[in-house]
């Protein structure tokens, strides 16, 4: 019996509606039913091969995945069959070995998939922070058009909770956090005055700067502007106060009063792994979560003095989700630069900042007699040797998977 599999048996959704459109009723291997549009499978051979040879390629001494694995990641799920589809997709190549043609699919060899460079999406950026910096500070059509291109449809997108699960173990990147949810604030104590104030108020000295005190530009806020800058565990939240040894830190825990909508860049940096290869914009939304990578890594770094022009485009971002996006977001959570899978979050006010309270313009409360002082006894570091390579021009650029670019261009 011929193998075969319908339309309604395949969880992608643009191969779903290739099948239902272009197959033929045959009986289906996965559910028996016979009535159904389905593709045999050398079918779906013939039309997985093009879209494997575009996006993979052999590894070429790197650590690659089989066919196999390659077959079941553009499928986006398993089959029983599996081995017969791999087998369609080499027989499916067109290759004359007689002549001297080397076949690209073979079943002993490994493949990675093609590395993204969106370069065009860090083009538009710097043009974008250009714009800012010298042009169109507020309003910036640049800034309305970029994130507009980025965060389109960000509320229905979803990604694994965890790299490894499976496709289908996925969670929407909007997240809301009930009421009641525990954030953790810290700031360092530099005297025992200080200290007392602390212990007198701990909201007002230990949560975000009060409307009557200075509020320096940060990542995601320009000078006077104020968020909620915390983290989502006590330990994370004392690392990112990159203290020195012997400082002492005072650190608070409040509670959510409302929902909040949160926008998680841990899990949207994810959502490319749910994106159908089948997809004609396949390519573009890759480079666009490639992207979307990079911004996380730098909203996540601590911020440099006397760099904060560099940061308007972060804080124009926040002001986007903030009060611009069509459905506009509390906060966001990232990851922490300074320790190993802590999250930190960072709440936007609400419009009613310049009447309300902060305590309500961030929907948090200072849970009671939860002050508590930490002392710096010891520092880990963590080091990555990053491949370096100095072009003709002097220019240096640093490898892209772990390094930061020096310049104007990212390269491998």
């Amino acid at each position: 019996m011929t193998t075969a599999v319908c339309f309604n048996c395949v969880e992608d959704s643009y191969l779903k509606e290739i099948i239902n459109d272009e197959g033929e009723p045959l009986r289906c291997s996965v559910c028996g039913e016979e009535n159904n549009n389905a593709f045999t499978v050398e079918q779906l051979g013939k039309r997985i091969e093009p879209i494997m040879r575009e996006h993979f390629c052999p590894a070429q001494g790197e650590n690659g995945d089989s066919m196999l694995t390659v077959v079941q990641e553009v499928m986006r799920q398993d089959f029983t069959f599996d081995d017969e589809i791999v087998d369609a997709v080499i027989d499916s190549e067109f290759c004359r070995p007689g002549d001297g043609d080397e076949p690209f699919w073979n079943e002993t060899s490994t493949y990675i998939e093609h590395r993204v460079k969106p370069v065009h999406y860090f083009a538009e950026w710097q043009r974008t922070l250009d714009e800012l910096k010298g042009n169109r500070r507020f309003f910036s059509p640049a800034a309305k058009t970029l994130f507009g291109k980025l965060f389109k449809d960000v509320g229905n997108m979803k990604a694994c909770k965890a790299s490894g699960e499976k496709p289908f173990k996925l969670e929407p990147v909007m997240r809301s956090l009930p009421v009641g949810t525990e954030l953790f604030r810290a700031r360092i104590c530099d005297s025992r005055s200080e200290l007392q104030d602390f212990y007198k108020n701990p909201f007002q000295h230990v949560g975000p700067p009060p409307k009557n005190k200075p509020r320096p530009a940060g990542r995601m806020n320009a000078e006077g502007v104020a968020v909620f800058y915390g983290a989502m565990d006590e330990e994370t939240c004392l690392a990112e106060m990159r203290p020195a040894l012997t400082n002492e830190i005072a650190i608070i825990t409040l509670e959510t009063t409302a929902p909040l909508r949160i926008l998680d860049f841990s899990l949207l940096e994810r959502a490319h792994g749910t994106l159908s290869y089948f997809d004609p914009d396949y390519t573009e939304q890759v480079e666009k979560h490639a992207f979307l990578r990079h911004i996380h890594r730098l909203i996540s770094q601590p911020v440099v003095p006397k760099r904060e022009a560099d940061y308007l485009i972060t804080q124009a971002m926040s002001e986007y989700l903030a009060h611009v996006h069509q459905n506009p977001f509390d906060g966001i959570l990232f990851a922490s630069a300074q320790r190993e899978n802590g999250t930190n979050i960072v709440l936007f006010a609400k419009p009613d900042l310049l009447t309300g309270s902060l305590d309500e313009a961030f929907s948090v409360s200072y849970i009671f007699d939860s002050i508590r002082l930490f002392s710096t006894t010891s520092i880990k570091y963590g080091h990555h040797r990053s491949d370096v390579i100095v072009g003709a021009d002097k220019k240096l650029w640093i490898d892209q998977e772990r390094g930061e670019e020096i310049g104007d261009e990212w390269i491998r």
